[in-house]
């Protein structure tokens, strides 16, 4: 799987099987040295009670910030707006407009993202986006000079025994 630094940008390889059953795993950038934390793609999350999924999704989506140095941000509602600065993701990024972009969570368990006529546009694939797009796991955007890239993790949903 191929590594975005949130510190550095810097992008690099690592083999999956490394993980060796845990559900996430520390990592230092070979670039910057800095530390982080990254999640096993092929391990569902921790069990949560349903009160905790919002939206009734049977999966977490979770927004990881890779260029200006941010924590990740885990998505729990069904429209997130990414601003310079203004929103639940705000980048400080000069190039990114004061509401910028936003994504939305359908019903359905789908992701969109939506460009709010942003000065410089929203990337998706490198490609500007003039509609509403849908994202997939590990779809990586931009906003401004900030690249984005989204990650869905199951849940494991607490069950009712009869």
């Amino acid at each position: 799987m191929i590594i975005i630094c949130p510190s550095c940008s810097g992008r690099f390889y690592y083999d999956e099987n490394r993980f060796q059953g845990r559900a996430t795993k520390r990592l230092g950038c070979p670039n910057c040295v800095h530390e982080f934390e990254i999640l096993n793609p092929h391990q569902p999350a921790p069990l949560v009670p349903s009160g905790l999924d919002p939206l009734g999704f049977n999966r977490y989506v979770v927004l990881t910030v890779s260029g200006v140095a941010m924590d990740p941000y885990v998505i729990q509602q069904a429209l997130v707006l990414i601003g310079r600065s203004e929103g639940e993701i705000i980048t400080h990024d000069p190039q990114c407009s004061r509401r910028h972009a936003q994504i939305c969570l359908e019903h359905d368990g789908s992701v969109w993202l939506e460009d709010l006529g942003s000065t410089n546009g929203t990337l998706l694939k490198g490609k500007v986006i003039k509609e509403k797009s849908r994202l997939e796991n590990n779809s990586e955007f931009t906003c401004g000079q900030t690249r984005f890239q989204l990650m869905i993790h199951p849940i494991a949903r607490n069950r009712k025994s009869t």
